[in-house]
């Protein structure tokens, strides 16, 4: 007969067991958790993209226009023209609807949003723009790609 020994520590079966267990249950959760953290990222990257709209609105209803695409997203920070008259005059209007440095950087990786806007033809005055988010790698092909435009 065996004797059964009055051990408070788990065999190495026991151990095993559950391990295997955690390991089956993490397989099963852990696909869903890395989704929803994904989505997660996309509606942060939307949200950002929603409040650069709101500040180019406001631009265009003190300018009159657009920034231009070489003016780019730091005319809604800082005044990218000072010696332009009607810039001048409006020298306290910086940054656009609160708007903050990190609010132009799309993600942590440093990944800045790409803003085009082109010249209307007949007036030469920027009608309509276009906010995209080159995804995680930056590639303009990469399928992480959001675009916003008005």
């Amino acid at each position: 007969m065996i004797a059964m020994r009055n051990s408070k520590a788990f065999t190495m079966f026991e151990i095993l067991l559950v391990m295997g267990l955690i390991g089956i249950l993490f397989a099963f959760i852990a696909p869903k958790i890395i989704r929803y953290i994904g989505k997660s990222e996309e509606a942060q990257v939307k949200l950002k993209i929603m409040g650069i709209k709101e500040a180019l609105n406001e631009y265009r209803v003190e300018f009159g226009t657009y920034p231009s695409t070489r003016d780019g997203l730091r005319a809604l920070l800082e005044n990218v023209h000072p010696n332009e008259e009607r810039f001048k005059r409006a020298a306290n209007k910086w940054p656009m609807a609160g708007l903050k440095e990190e609010d132009i950087v799309a993600d942590a990786s440093g990944t800045e949003f790409i803003y085009h806007c082109p010249v209307e033809e007949e007036r030469g005055r920027f009608k309509h723009f276009e906010i995209i988010y080159p995804g995680k790698t930056g590639a303009p092909d990469d399928k992480d790609r959001i675009s916003e435009g008005l």
